[in-house]
């Protein structure tokens, strides 16, 4: 039996970053919830956990304290099962036993510019994410947007995603496709002013985010038709990042996302391992499941526990 919780996501009082959102604000991601698509149920922001469900039903409502509370349903998957890939892996799937839900993350549609996009949390005031970009315009030939993300959190890790064109995916090797012998002089100038892009942002993001004992997350995200990509860095040191991105690095990712084509993915993620290679971590398919290593729900499922028992820690020494 699917399970179903109601929950506050978010309320126009005054939040812990001293944010308050307006009731027009919450109006308007009742869209964003109550559409085809589902925005998943994570765990504490973190990406790189599959996700355990998908929210749906959201409402407003009116509490005695005059303040709106938008909520939701969290549904959390009903049911598992072992898939054995030809070459022995063995993945885990998680679904549901009614209706299928895709995600809505996977309608990200291809972008013609490169962007970057940062949660202001993680900075101490929005300059400093401002001379970020200054710095990297003064090196880098790579023209780029910028937008903000939010996420509901004390101080959540820092993040930042680049969104990559179709160029430069495929200059990276991370898509496959034939390129005329006369590109290819081109295509190696492209390559170097995105490591020259790559360098500079990681480097300027890792001197100002905060906080600063914690990891940092670079996502190269290539949204498309066929199947998203997403690529994830755990770091303290820039040159780690660089050092992924190389076409020797990437090669695994084109082979990987073919040999899984079968299982119907919208959405393939990769995390760059202890050992300095790219790794499967897990996808989200067209029907709205999601199929991963079984290290990867294991962590998943470690990290929740440990969340509930010190919640129940917390409330024995409270009562």
């Amino acid at each position: 039996m699917i399970r179903k919780v109601k929950y506050v996501i978010a309320t126009t009082h005054i939040d812990k970053h001293g944010c308050k959102m307006t009731e027009s604000a919450l109006e308007s991601m009742l869209p964003f919830l109550n559409g085809e698509r589902k925005p998943r149920v994570g765990l504490e922001h973190e990406r790189t956990f599959p996700p355990f469900g998908v929210t749906m039903n959201g409402q407003i409502e009116k509490r005695n304290d005059e303040h709106h509370y938008l909520i939701v349903e969290l549904c959390y998957f009903d049911q598992r099962e072992l898939i054995t890939l030809d070459d022995g892996t063995q993945l885990l799937k998680e679904y549901f036993s009614e209706g299928e839900y895709p995600f809505v993350e996977c309608a990200d549609s291809e972008t013609s510019k490169v962007k970057i996009s940062t949660d202001p949390v993680n900075f101490d005031t929005r300059q400093d994410v401002a001379k970020i970009y200054e710095a990297i315009k003064e090196v880098s030939e790579i023209e780029f947007e910028v937008e903000e993300f939010g996420r509901k959190s004390e101080i959540p890790d820092p993040e930042t995603i680049i969104t990559i064109t179709r160029e430069i995916a495929l200059t990276l090797g991370i898509i496959k496709s034939k390129i005329p012998a006369k590109l290819g002089e081109a295509i190696g100038e492209d390559l170097a002013k995105f490591y020259k892009f790559i360098s500079k942002l990681t480097v300027e993001t890792i001197k100002k985010v905060k906080p600063e004992n914690r990891p940092k997350n670079f996502v190269i995200s290539y949204p498309n038709k066929d199947c998203n990509i997403e690529l994830v860095i755990k770091t303290y040191k820039a040159d780690r990042v660089l050092n992924s991105l190389t076409k020797e690095k990437l090669q695994i990712i084109a082979n990987k996302v073919e040999q899984l084509a079968n299982l119907r993915p919208e959405k393939i993620q990769f995390i760059y391992g202890e050992n300095d290679n790219w790794e499967f971590n897990y996808l989200l398919s067209k029907n709205g499941a999601v199929i991963g290593t079984i290290k990867t729900f294991n962590n998943r499922n470690e990290l929740y526990n440990s969340i509930l028992e010190k919640q129940k820690t917390d409330e024995r020494k409270s009562s």
